[in-house]
């Protein structure tokens, strides 16, 4: 019966020396995610070529896991189409006042920021059967960031 206390007694200490209690590793990536996509006031499940005049409205949460966030840029090819985010009124003025709207930039540093959302508008003001590319970047503290996200959108 003492061996067996023993032995199980001896396992459980190499069971627990081969965790490393306290330190947790969670130094990740940054994330986008497009939660939805409406075209031209109607929700898309999918998406299909683009016409000039339509208007894409993506709702986006970029998330920095466990990390907090830093900035957060949409680019746009300014010669095929325009970006803007609406509802922007709504923010944080901390956040709005370090941030340039007018280069798809916003900006959280010192602000302890983990998750945003916000809502990215898309117009088609030319066709471009090659497709324009609508590029976001997320930034945090991680060692893993940033991360680029490219959504290629083909208008006719």
């Amino acid at each position: 019966m003492k061996k067996r206390i023993f032995l199980f007694g001896l396992l459980g200490m190499v069971l627990l020396s081969s965790c490393s209690v306290g330190t947790v590793d969670s130094d990740y990536s940054p994330q986008l995610t497009v939660t939805s996509v409406v075209l031209n006031g109607v929700a898309q499940t999918t998406l299909d070529t683009l016409k000039v005049g339509d208007v894409l409205q993506l709702s986006c949460v970029a998330n920095g896991v466990s990390m907090p966030l830093t900035a957060v840029q949409i680019a746009n090819d300014t010669i095929y189409s325009n970006l803007s985010f609406p509802n922007v009124s709504s923010l944080d003025p901390k956040v709005l006042g370090m941030s340039d709207l007018t280069k798809g930039s916003f900006v959280f540093t010192g602000l302890n920021i983990y998750t945003f959302a916000f809502t990215a508008q898309y117009t088609v003001k030319k066709a471009n059967k090659d497709g324009a590319v609508l590029s976001f970047v997320v930034n945090s503290t991680s060692q893993y960031s940033p991360r680029k996200y490219l959504m290629k959108l083909c208008a006719k």
